[in-house]
């Protein structure tokens, strides 16, 4: 603990009096587990809530961060091939259109707050122009938006929510690889660091006891270090038409 509060310390004396870098921070795989969830939609700031479709708790935990006023997305499983089990109502590769528009209906209908959508997993899906093609589409057409969770350094489908005008956003740091307070904290000041670089930043979690209890302790701070916690829907890019690519790093299961 004593390492963490230095590096909190060091947080705080960062803060400067240039315009007011903006973070936001979505918290996947929500619905799993109750109490954990139920932690993460009451933490004292605008945390962006990521449900998976079909699990035990997500329509009552997404119905809680709404009530709480946290922005909810849909969390949508994807293939992340090497035969790794894919959720209920997932994404799996060599999906046809007609039942990736099905699944993806289905997956909204079961969490009626969702403002967007990201992957969980994907890193095999995310790869394929067609299938995020039909995604994008589909998301256009309910007005919702678009996060990658950068599961693949090769992932096109923020590319292709580019092409197709989508809002849309991309993830830039993990905070929760190594479930290790210090190592939590590192990751978050890294966060801290690349907003007030270049203005704002992304980064995703996950509803482990450390990150909550983390997330518990330095979120009260953000003021004094002259941070934004802001929804991730704050932070989108809401091109006309942009084929440009995105730099990404990887991570096998958020």
């Amino acid at each position: 603990m004593r390492r963490l509060a230095t590096g909190l310390a060091m947080l705080l004396a960062a803060a400067t009096a240039v315009a007011q870098p903006r973070i936001a921070i979505i918290i996947d795989d929500l619905g799993y587990h109750r109490q954990n969830g139920q932690a993460i939609t009451d933490l004292p700031a605008p945390i962006t809530c990521a449900v998976i479709p079909y699990s035990p708790h997500g329509r009552k935990l997404a119905e809680r961060a709404s009530r709480a006023g946290k922005e909810v997305l849909v969390h949508l499983p994807m293939d992340a091939g090497q035969h790794i089990r894919l959720d209920r109502g997932g994404l799996r590769q060599g999906i046809s259109e007609n039942e990736l528009l099905d699944t993806v209906r289905q997956a909204l209908s079961q969490i009626p707050q969702a403002r967007g959508l990201n992957n969980h997993m994907g890193s095999a899906l995310t790869e394929q122009n067609e299938p995020m093609g039909w995604l994008m589409a589909e998301l256009k057409a309910h007005q919702l938006f678009f996060v990658d969770s950068r599961t693949s350094g090769r992932s096109v489908a923020q590319r292709v929510a580019r092409q197709q005008g989508l809002a849309n956003a991309g993830r830039d740091i993990f905070l929760d690889n190594e479930r290790d307070l210090v190592k939590i904290n590192a990751q978050f000041n890294k966060l801290i660091r690349l907003a007030r670089q270049r203005g704002q930043a992304i980064a995703i979690g996950h509803p482990y006891p450390e990150t909550v209890h983390y997330l518990q302790q330095v979120l009260p701070l953000m003021d004094d270090a002259g941070i934004q916690v802001v929804p991730v829907s704050s932070l989108l890019d809401t091109p006309a038409l942009d084929t440009a690519t995105t730099d990404s790093g990887t991570h096998a299961g958020s």
